[in-house]
């Protein structure tokens, strides 16, 4: 399947996590990087992603999924994951469901992070392995200042014509690769 790579903005943005263990944390440790506000909800949280809530709440219902950007749903309980991904459908609020593609209105990319640059890799939900292995692939080819680059970027912009600037980004980057 296809997908559309859509950046969302998640500073300060609420993030609901229906789930307590080791994929929850996963999660909740990648969308931290990107200051999601993080809402956990399960009755038992490892105490290192209890750190990284906003809110911990026991017992799920609809009501958390209010305000929500979106809601990921990474219990070891199939049922309650789907319920979660039934509701969050009726509440018109994306939701992924985590290794139930059918449930899902969007997936996590592997992503590769250099400052504000991010690169996201999906496969449509077909091969997360494959994912991973494009973004170690990634990370070993991309410059390791890509972040200044954008910086530099950044500065550049406006102080040129549209043709220059296009041109001095790509020589940059063509520098930095060699």
């Amino acid at each position: 399947m296809k997908c559309f790579p859509m950046m969302v903005p998640l500073e300060g943005r609420r993030v609901l996590l229906v789930g307590g263990g080791k994929v929850a944390l996963r999660k909740a440790e990648r969308l931290k990087e990107f200051g999601a506000r993080l809402d956990v909800c399960a009755p038992v949280v490892l105490p290192a992603l209890a750190a990284l809530a906003q809110e911990k709440h026991a017992v799920y219902g609809r009501e958390l999924l209010r305000d929500a950007v979106f809601v990921v749903a990474a219990t070891d309980d199939a049922a309650m994951n789907a319920r979660v991904a039934h509701d969050c459908r009726v509440a018109g609020i994306p939701v992924n469901s985590v290794d139930a593609p059918a449930d899902c209105d969007f997936y996590f990319p592997a992503a590769v992070m250099r400052g504000d640059i991010s690169a996201g890799i999906s496969t449509g939900g077909a091969s997360p392995a494959l994912a991973a292995a494009l973004r170690k692939y990634l990370e070993r080819v991309l410059p390791p200042d890509l972040a200044q680059i954008c910086a530099l970027a950044e500065q550049l912009r406006g102080t040129m014509s549209a043709e220059e600037y296009v041109k001095k980004v790509e020589t940059m980057l063509e520098d930095a690769v060699k």
